[in-house]
């Protein structure tokens, strides 16, 4: 019998470029990516799927870019670093259930990349597929429905997403920086320190690079050193056997670092972990192994993520912080710039949290003024994102309108007036003289806060406008 001869490449294929492209196209919600996980392919039906997980519209350009940018709910990081990666996955957005197929590709044997196609883009589809599936069992063809039903409800129970790189939200160099970093970070199993000013984001960039790594599948364990009373830190974090100690529950009890087996440890705030657990936790990281109080020795499949918004090298001068486990901890830094360092992403944060404010408080806020966007540039933010969405918040429960409008944040005037007050009290000056130095700063700043805008300057310091030209002319500002 005559072997059949192996096909040469233009046996099977004889496709113009044009028509390669009319057939992804064609295919549902198609993502194509290389081994470092940029997007090569992104089929135009993927828009509106997506921008329904991100909660906001897609750039007009994404080829190129890094998918965990771009889609971060895609486990197709998964295929592209993986051998023999082949999975049916569901996603849940809006009530629409989607189910993909995410493979690996290869060319000559070596993994190039990986690619996610939708096998079903809604739940009619679906609804229409079980439904067949049922015919067919009962002619006693096919029994699937309930592996399949199965699926689904596991699926629909997996770890919910708290926070991922599309979170992260900023235009500025600095941000976009920030989330390529965090995409880069997330491949490895380094531990990383994430540095910061309060209020700027760490925990979400620490769920970010948890969420895109290959730990995903696992809840990250979040410890907060500052919130564990100081006599039960170590129990908590390395779990007690019973009968260790007085008040040993039966049985003993697991830590936090036992928890986290196979997945990710955040230690937030790590700078107020007490002196004298550090060791422990240098040991942790070195050995990857864990002792509990009164028991044996376990190893520990972990990555830890650490965070503070404290100068740890200058605690480590004053002796307050190990300088060992500080090397340790540092080995990647991901710094997060604080929002005054970035004005220009200031618009789009504060629109961000409008949208997600009247969601949450069933209010129909349209705008945020031109005047407001302004003062809000100019201010240096010293809480930073949370800053932001406190005084936001604040203002939409004062409106009853559908513009956020300069009356609405006297609390944001009243920092930033105190903020530029700055009195020399050790000054040999009669009380009056503080008083009226006072008095015209305060009168400038309003001034220049409002851009020379004399009603509004005289509501921001509650006096009426004739009482203010009569200052101005007393303290002769023009």
């Amino acid at each position: 019998m005559e072997s059949k001869r192996p096909l040469a490449p233009s046996d099977n294929f004889d496709m113009t470029l044009e028509e390669c492209r009319l057939v992804f196209d064609t295919m549902d919600n198609l993502i194509i990516i290389d081994e470092r996980g940029r997007i090569k392919y992104f089929s135009p039906n993927m828009y509106s799927m997506v921008e329904a997980y991100n909660k906001r519209p897609l750039p007009d350009k994404v080829v190129g870019k890094h998918v965990s940018e771009v889609h971060p709910a895609t486990k197709i990081l998964n295929a592209a670093r993986s051998e023999k990666f082949d999975e049916t996955c569901f996603y849940f957005a809006s009530d629409v259930t989607n189910i993909a197929r995410i493979k690996n590709l290869y060319r000559d044997g070596r993994l190039v990349g990986a690619i996610d196609y939708d096998i079903f883009t809604d739940g009619v589809e679906l609804k229409e597929f079980l439904q067949k599936v049922s015919e067919y069992a009962e002619k006693g063809f096919i029994n699937l429905q309930d592996t399949f039903q199965s699926m689904y409800e596991t699926s629909k129970k997996q770890q919910p997403i708290k926070y991922c790189v599309t979170d992260i939200i900023g235009k500025s160099q600095a941000m976009t920086a920030l989330r390529m970093q965090i995409a880069q970070v997330s491949e490895s199993n380094s531990t990383v320190l994430v540095t910061g000013k309060t209020g700027c984001g760490k925990e979400m960039v620490a769920h970010s690079i948890h969420n895109l790594s290959r730990r995903c599948k696992r809840p990250m364990i979040t410890i907060n050193c500052a919130a564990i009373p100081e006599a039960l830190v170590e129990s908590e974090l390395f779990g007690y056997e019973e009968g260790s100690f007085t008040g040993a529950k039966r049985g003993g009890r697991i830590g936090k670092f036992e928890m986290a087996d196979k997945s990710t440890v955040f230690l937030d705030e790590v700078d107020q972990l007490p002196y004298h657990i550090q060791p422990k936790l240098l040991r942790v990281l070195q050995e990857r192994e864990v002792t509990r109080v009164g028991g044996e020795t376990k190893p520990v499949d972990i990555r830890v993520i650490a965070a503070t918004n404290k100068d740890l090298w200058q605690m480590v001068q004053d002796g307050k912080f190990r300088e060992d486990l500080y090397y340790r901890l540092n080995v990647v830094n991901v710094h997060i710039p604080s929002l005054g360092e970035r004005p220009e992403d200031i618009p789009l944060l504060a629109n961000y949290q409008l949208k997600r404010l009247n969601k949450e408080m069933t209010k129909e806020v349209k705008a945020i003024s031109g005047e407001v966007m302004e003062l809000f540039q100019r201010y240096d933010w010293p809480g930073n994102v949370r800053e932001l969405n406190n005084v936001l918040e604040h203002a939409m429960n004062l409106c009853d309108g559908d513009t956020l409008e300069l009356k609405h944040f006297d609390r944001l005037f009243a920092q930033a007036l105190r903020k530029n007050l700055e009195i020399d009290f050790s000054a040999e000056s009669p009380l009056e003289r503080i008083r009226d130095n006072a008095e015209r700063e305060a009168i400038c700043k309003a001034l220049e806060l409002t851009q020379n805008n004399r009603s509004m300057a005289a509501r921001l310091l509650k006096i009426s406008r004739m009482s203010l030209y009569n200052k101005m002319r007393k303290y002769e500002i023009s």
